[in-house]
């Protein structure tokens, strides 16, 4: 395993999860260190949270307008500059081209530095299975990042919102569950995590106590190989078509919205095909 970067200011980032506590488990101490550290972080939920519960009279509706508080006050805990929800239905969520598209439209108007999205792995270290929104939701996260976050020919309509492609992305950060090669130092934020996890009252419910300690001890598990009290683990890429090596991220870096002038490109192609009327 290797230790992930820090932040600086000015940096961006976006995180896209599935539910409205996935975060919290996965990646709080990271984000929360990040903007310490002077990271603007936005936080993209797909789904509206609405079937997480055994209890029949909260679900629906009624949970989802709960679970938006509740990650609400988490985001807060952890310093997020703001939540995009996209509504999707809790537990219905199927690899679409409109979630891909909803998810590029979000990762073209936030123009991150560092992407942290979910593991798309159909199994979890042979011992679970993972969610089926979770596995929708990483794989067409990590698909924009090929295609419809960079490319100008995917979903056309979004230029006519205005939205650029971006192709100044830095790092994709993918999280557990799991343990990940790469392992990030939460020494300083465990509390927050834990803090932010805690304002879930709705899936911790009676089993808070028991849930917080499992997860101190889990990320004291991961950091101590380390040297670290407290980690959590992810997979980080560095390198792609649709990434930017340079590790300045002045506001100068907005140029690289702009696609390259690539033959193979469908921009490019449209151009060279059209002549004057």
């Amino acid at each position: 395993m290797t230790s992930g970067s820090a932040a600086r200011p000015g940096l961006r980032v976006l995180s896209v999860s599935a539910h409205p506590d996935d975060a919290e488990f996965g990646c709080a101490g990271t984000l929360a260190r990040w903007i310490d550290e002077g990271a603007t972080v936005t936080m993209c939920i797909v789904t509206d949270g609405s079937t997480g519960t055994q209890d029949r009279s909260l679900m629906g509706t009624n949970l989802s307008q709960v679970r938006r508080e509740e990650s609400q006050r988490a985001a807060e805990i952890i310093g997020a500059k703001e939540i995009v929800w996209l509504d999707y239905r809790d537990g219905y969520v199927e690899y679409s081209l409109d979630l891909r598209r909803d998810i590029a439209r979000v990762f073209r108007r936030t123009r991150p530095h560092r992407y942290l999205v979910m593991d798309p792995t159909p199994t979890i270290d042979d011992t679970f299975v993972n969610h089926p929104d979770h596995r929708a939701v990483g794989q067409a996260s990590l698909d924009v990042t090929l295609t419809a976050g960079t490319t100008p020919g995917h979903f056309p309509e979004l230029l006519d919102e205005g939205l650029e492609p971006w192709r100044g992305l830095r790092e994709l950060w993918i999280m557990g569950p799991g343990t990940k090669p790469v392992v990030s130092d939460i020494s300083t934020t465990i509390d927050r995590k834990i803090e932010a996890l805690m304002c879930h009252k709705s899936q911790v419910g009676d089993d808070a106590d028991r849930i917080g300690q499992w997860i101190r001890e889990r990320n004291a598990q991961l950091g101590r190989a380390h040297g670290y009290s407290f980690a959590e683990s992810f997979q980080v890429i560095r390198q792609g078509p649709g990434f930017h090596a340079g590790q300045d991220v002045d506001e100068g870096d907005l140029a690289l919205a702009e696609p390259p002038l690539d033959p193979a490109s469908a921009l490019v192609s449209r151009l060279e095909g059209s002549g004057p009327e």
